[in-house]
């Protein structure tokens, strides 16, 4: 005859939480994938930021066209060329619109006339750790020493930074596209000028802190090509 006994064995406790030890071997194990998968997540990043300056460059020539053909008048962009945010390596970073107006001052035969500018919207700034390259032989269409930037009433001009220059091209109401020219100071007019098609480019690059040239070009950039007479453009970028 069986005997059980009333009292029931006492049930194993089961430990779910993790010992110190398995903590740190997790933890190693997540270190050593995120140290390997940096640089493939930076690359990604970068080639985010230069694909968004770049189509924010070609939206803006876009514009610059249709307010040309809307309005009947020349369309300016300006680009801004400043430091970074420790002071070195100017290049263009930003740019904004405007619409070439005619002001007349004066009267009868003291009149006289000269171009006034009206912004278009606000200054664009391109995204952080990306910049137009001033560069010769990258950025042919932006070479030149250009005027300082100034604007009545705003002590830093329309970029907003001391000491920041400037080069410009004019969207033309008969379709083309042409390089604004530095003149000297008090002139009424700019002076314009056709830039070759095979000299009508521009570069984007993402900043890496110095100066960028064709002999240290990153493998991913973004080239805007604008053709003069029809002010059409173009893009290019390898895509690596």
């Amino acid at each position: 005859m069986l005997f059980l006994d009333p009292k029931p064995l006492p049930r194993r406790k089961c430990s779910l939480a993790f010992s110190l030890i398995e903590m740190l071997i997790v933890l190693a194990m997540v270190s050593m994938l995120l140290v390997m998968a940096a640089p493939s997540l930076n690359g990604v990043l970068n080639a985010y930021r230069l694909s968004s300056a770049g189509d924010t460059m070609m939206g803006m020539i876009s514009e610059a066209q249709q307010l040309a053909s809307s309005s009947n008048k020349p369309i300016e962009i300006r680009f801004f060329k400043y430091g970074d945010e420790f002071g070195g390596n100017p290049s263009y970073r930003a740019c904004m619109l405007f619409r070439v107006d005619q002001a007349v001052q004066g009267t009868g035969a003291a009149a006289t006339t000269s171009e006034r500018l009206v912004p278009q919207g606000n200054l664009i700034k391109l995204p952080s750790g990306t910049m137009l390259v001033a560069d010769q032989a990258l950025s042919p269409l932006l070479q030149g020493d250009g005027p300082k930037d100034t604007a009545e009433g705003k002590p830093n001009g329309y970029s907003g930074v001391k000491d920041a220059t400037f080069m410009a091209l004019r969207f033309m109401t008969d379709g083309s596209c042409r390089k604004v020219l530095p003149v000297s100071a008090g002139v009424p007019f700019a002076q314009l000028g056709y830039q070759a098609l095979n000299q009508s480019y521009f570069t984007i690059v993402t900043d890496q802190g110095g100066v960028v040239g064709a002999g240290n070009l990153p493998k991913n950039f973004y080239t805007i090509q604008i053709d003069p007479f029809t002010s059409k453009a173009r893009s290019y970028k390898p895509g690596v």
